[in-house]
């Protein structure tokens, strides 16, 4: 998986095989989180 950023423990990636709407991965620690795209044109 390609990560995007990394800051302050916080992991930014994607997963270039994963689903529709495109969306980030964000972990820190033990969690995870997803942040999907506000423009998907």
């Amino acid at each position: 998986m390609p990560e995007v950023f990394r800051e302050f423990g916080y992991r930014f990636y994607f997963y270039s095989d994963d689903h529709l709407p495109i969306h980030i991965h964000v972990s820190y620690g033990d969690g995870e989180a997803k942040s999907i795209s506000a423009n998907n044109t």
